[in-house]
């Protein structure tokens, strides 16, 4: 793993996990496949989030319906990548333990 790389494995433990969690001189190899299957989880938990309806006040008629699926689709189309908040904090609940042990070489 070269630096560059390093660098940018540890860019993404700080996002899930907070700012100096990482540093490059602390990346491993352990700890890029614990953050690959934190973002894969955490892909799989935005897509979810993205097949639900946002809510509505009082019962939802026809119209509604149709927008809020429209919109789910156009998000769909559009291959909207970004992470839910809540899909963050769980995912970073998920692997912290992972993480702190692949930081240690563990």
């Amino acid at each position: 793993m070269n630096l560059d790389e390093r660098e940018h494995i540890a860019t993404v433990i700080n996002y899930f996990f907070g700012n100096d969690t990482a540093t490059p001189a602390t990346v491993n190899e352990q700890t890029a496949k614990v953050v690959y299957n934190a973002l894969n989880e955490a892909r799989s938990c935005s897509t979810s989030m993205d097949l639900v309806p946002r809510p509505s006040s009082g019962k939802a008629g026809i119209s509604y319906v149709v927008k809020q699926v429209a919109k789910i689709g156009k998000r769909m189309a559009e291959g909207d990548t970004a992470l839910y908040e809540a899909c963050r904090v769980q995912v970073a609940r998920n692997y912290k333990s992972a993480i702190q042990f692949a930081l240690m070489g563990l």
